[in-house]
C-alpha cells in the first residue's frame, strides 16, 4: 500500500535530486517532482508526468497544494556553493525560504514524512550564511510535528568541480596546510542512502563516502588526472583575497562562499561511510569540456 502513495522530490533536476528520482522510478514509486526551469522539466519528463515548474522561494502561491496526496517529501533543494555558480538568490531565499514554503504546505496537507538534505557544519560556532540557512530550516522541520530525517553530507564530489575548473586553468588552490580530512560522497551513493530512509530513518545523520582523504591528497589526485600546479594559500590570505580581488574573477556573492569554503577545507569533515564510488573514479569520469 505504501508503494502506491506519492513521493514529492524537490530540487529534482539537480545533481542529487536527479539521482533520487532515477532510483525511485526504478522502484516503481509514484512520483511528483519540482523544478524551477524549463530545462529541468525536459530532463524529468521521462521519470514523471506530474511535474511542477515553480520557484518555491519566490512563488509560495504557485506551490499551493503541491503536497496534496503526498505521503513523503524528499528535499534536495539547495543553492550551489560553487565559486563559479551564477549568483541568483541568497542562501536564505533558496535554502530556507523555499523549503519553509514547502514545509508549510506539507503541514497543511498532512504529509507524514519529510527528508531534508542539509550540510555538515550547521553546528559550527561561527555563523556562516551558507550553514545558517540550513540550520534555520532544520529548526522549523523539528518543530513541524512531521516525522523527519535530516541528512548532513560532508560534501559532494560535484562540489569539488571548482578544483577541476581551476586545474584546467593550470592552478589548484589548497587553503591552509592540506591536512584536514574528509570523505566526500558521490551523488549516486548519497541518493541511495536517502532513498533507504524513505519510510523511516534517524532524526539526524552525517553522511560521507567510502574513502577518507586529506585535502592535499585530493588536490594531488586532481593534479594527476587533470593537471595544474598546487598552490598553497594561507587561510588569512584566502579571506583577504575575497574582499580585495576575487569578486572581479568570480562575481558578486563570493564572500560568503569563500568564507565557508575556507572553513570546510581547513577542518575535518567526516561522516558515516557509505557507497562505493571513489573520488579518483569521479575525476576520471568528468567531461572536462563541460566544466567552465
Amino acid at each position: 500500500m505504501i508503494a502506491e502513495q506519492k513521493i514529492l522530490v524537490v530540487g529534482a533536476s539537480g545533481a542529487l535530486g536527479s539521482e533520487i528520482v532515477k532510483l525511485l522510478k526504478e522502484e516503481g514509486r509514484n512520483l511528483r517532482v519540482l523544478t524551477h526551469s524549463d530545462e529541468g522539466v525536459s530532463r524529468l519528463s521521462k521519470f514523471s508526468d506530474d511535474i511542477w515548474n515553480v520557484d518555491a522561494a519566490q512563488d509560495a502561491g504557485g506551490i499551493k497544494n503541491i503536497t496534496q496526496n503526498v505521503n513523503t517529501v524528499i528535499s534536495a533543494l539547495g543553492k550551489s556553493i560553487s565559486l563559479f555558480a551564477t549568483p541568483e538568490v541568497s542562501f536564505y531565499e533558496n535554502d530556507f525560504k523555499a523549503n519553509k514554503n514547502l514545509l508549510d504546505d506539507a503541514v497543511r496537507n498532512g504529509v507524514q514524512r519529510f527528508i531534508y538534505v542539509s550540510i555538515k557544519g550547521v553546528d559550527s560556532p561561527k555563523e556562516y550564511s551558507v550553514a545558517r540557512a540550513h540550520k534555520l530550516f532544520e529548526n522549523e522541520l523539528r518543530a513541524s510535528g512531521i516525522d523527519y530525517t535530516i541528512l548532513r553530507p560532508v560534501g559532494f564530489y560535484s562540489g569539488l568541480n571548482d578544483l577541476a575548473i581551476m586545474a584546467k586553468r593550470k592552478f589548484i588552490p589548497l587553503i591552509g596546510s592540506g591536512k584536514a580530512k574528509t570523505n566526500s560522497i558521490h551523488p549516486k551513493d548519497l541518493a541511495k542512502v536517502i532513498v533507504s530512509f524513505r519510510e523511516k530513518g534517524p532524526k539526524i545523520i552525517e553522511v560521507g563516502g567510502p574513502n577518507t582523504h586529506t585535502r592535499l591528497e585530493m588536490a594531488q589526485m586532481v593534479k594527476e588526472i587533470i593537471g595544474g600546479r598546487i598552490i598553497t594559500i594561507p587561510e588569512p590570505i584566502a579571506k583577504l583575497s575575497a574582499r580585495l580581488g576575487l569578486p572581479k574573477i568570480f562575481g558578486k556573492g563570493i564572500h560568503d562562499k569563500l568564507d565557508y569554503f575556507t572553513f570546510i577545507t581547513t577542518n575535518d569533515m567526516i561522516g558515516e561511510a557509505n557507497g562505493s564510488i571513489s573520488f579518483r573514479e569521479y575525476l576520471g569520469g568528468l567531461d572536462l569540456k563541460k566544466l567552465t
